[in-house]
């Protein structure tokens, strides 16, 4: 829950560059909300039932599918976007999706078939991330965590991990080891990646800034699982800010780059706090037509209440 809410701010914050263009450097953290989102997503499906893969993966589609369809409606009724019929498939808008339901499936097969074996699953997929980078990346400009094709091959390692880390005990760790940890890879990960943006021959190395940035998310976990963290998930106020936003992963998602604007830009650092309500609003309502929709559409007897739930 902890880990999905730091998700969703990290990224929010790292598209928001028109907020405060004259300080675009501090714009940052994408990658660590996207590692975030998909270790959650590779922990929670190594804790779900089993299923056949027809309706497992039919409850992947429902949990997201009615999202996009309503947004689409909704983007292109208010905001006048162009969708057509392709674009709810693939999301072009939107990269993860597609790329997230192709690791389901891989995901419903390691699961079922190499569930002892996850390491050595593990392994090969760092080979597989090391070998594709050499025709995926410009060694010369390419920064592996822009928007390039290489994304949707080494985020697979996080949903790895975060399958390894649902799966595995560990002892209590304090909160001051392990937020000493994150910040101690994080620092790594950044000096890498300044590095590697600062020489470009270095960039033929840049995957190995991934090493740092998986041991920060793992270390994130680890650290949200202390008993300082859960102390703060107990406050009923706090409690269940965290659980609202992280309910709302995908939908902030989504919504997010309708409503980034320079407007309130005079009000800086203000502007920011504005616009991240603004989007958490917008989500909950996405939300709830998702609800709506898929009521509409189920065999389920309509739940009004069901509808404005997270």
């Amino acid at each position: 829950m902890v880990l999905k809410f730091m998700a969703a701010l990290f990224i929010t914050y790292s598209h928001m560059g028109i907020l405060f263009p004259q300080y675009g450097g501090l714009v940052t953290g994408g990658a660590i909300g996207d590692g975030l989102f998909f270790f959650c997503s590779g922990f929670t499906l190594f804790l779900g039932r089993k299923d056949g893969f027809i309706n497992w993966y039919k409850r992947r589609i429902n949990r997201i599918y009615p999202t996009i369809i309503m947004w689409a409606f909704l983007s292109a009724t208010i905001l006048g976007w162009e969708w057509n019929i392709t674009d709810l498939i693939t999301t072009p808008k939107y990269w993860f999706i597609p790329c997230i339901m192709i690791y389901y499936m891989i995901f419903f097969l390691i699961r079922t078939y190499l569930f002892k074996y996850l390491n050595i699953v593990f392994g090969i997929a760092c080979l597989i991330v090391i070998a594709s980078s050499f025709w995926l990346l410009d060694f010369n400009k390419s920064v592996m965590y822009a928007a390039v094709p290489f994304m949707r091959i080494y985020y697979f390692l996080f949903m790895m991990l975060g399958a390894m880390a649902a799966i595995k005990k560990y002892k209590e760790q304090s909160a001051f080891k392990a937020g000493s940890y994150v910040v101690l890879s994080l620092i790594v990960y950044y000096i890498l990646m300044g590095i590697y943006k600062i020489e470009p021959y270095f960039c033929r190395f840049q995957v190995v800034s991934l090493l740092p940035l998986l041991t920060a998310i793992y270390w994130m976990y680890r650290f949200c699982g202390t008993p300082a963290v859960n102390r703060i998930l107990e406050y009923r106020v706090g409690g269940k800010f965290i659980y609202f936003i992280s309910a709302l992963t995908l939908e902030i998602y989504m919504v997010q780059y309708a409503i980034f604007t320079d407007k309130l830009n005079g009000i800086f650092p203000f502007n920011i706090l504005i616009i991240y309500i603004i989007i958490f609003i917008a989500a909950y309502l996405l939300k709830c037509a998702s609800h709506l929709f898929s009521q509409i559409f189920g065999n389920e007897p309509f739940d009004r209440k069901g509808i404005y739930q997270v």
